[in-house]
Parts: structure tokens; sequence; C-alpha cells
């Protein structure tokens, strides 16, 4: 994978907009999907760049519950050219 270009930030509000609440939790950014009982965590600031690793991770736990259709990447490259 090459590096992202992609922020926590970015990765976050992407999470709010397919309906995920934001929890605090002590430096922790903690999110939950009700509908699919989906936690993601990440302990990183809002303004680094997302791991390889979290990104796939991430990826994989919304395609697998059925939240995603689409690969991630193509989703932040839609919610950037609107």
């Amino acid at each position: 994978m090459t590096e992202s270009t992609i922020t926590y930030r970015d990765l976050f509000e992407l999470l709010v907009s397919l309906g995920f609440s934001r929890i605090e939790d002590e430096g922790n950014h903690v999110f939950h999907h009700d509908p699919t009982e989906t936690v993601l965590g990440y302990r990183r600031g809002n303004d680094e760049f997302v791991t390889p690793a979290d990104l796939l991770s991430a990826e994989v736990h919304l395609s697998g519950r059925g939240i995603i259709e689409r690969p991630l990447n193509e989703l932040f490259s839609s919610s950037s050219t609107k």
C-alpha cells in the first residue's frame, strides 16, 4: 500500500456521515454504529495521516458489516469533489 494522504479527521468525518456516533474516551476516538453494533477505535491525532493498517481495518469492518459497498478510497474521492 502507498502512504495515505487521508487524515484521521477525514476518516472521523466519514464515519459520522455513515451514521456512527462519536465517543471521546480519554484521548481515544471511538465510533459506534448502532444498527450494526460496529465499534471502531483510534488513538491517533486528528491531523495525522491514517496508517495503511487502520485504513484497511476500517474498510474490512465497514464492508463486512454492510455499511459501505465501495472501497474507502472511492468514498474519500467522491467526498473531496463535492
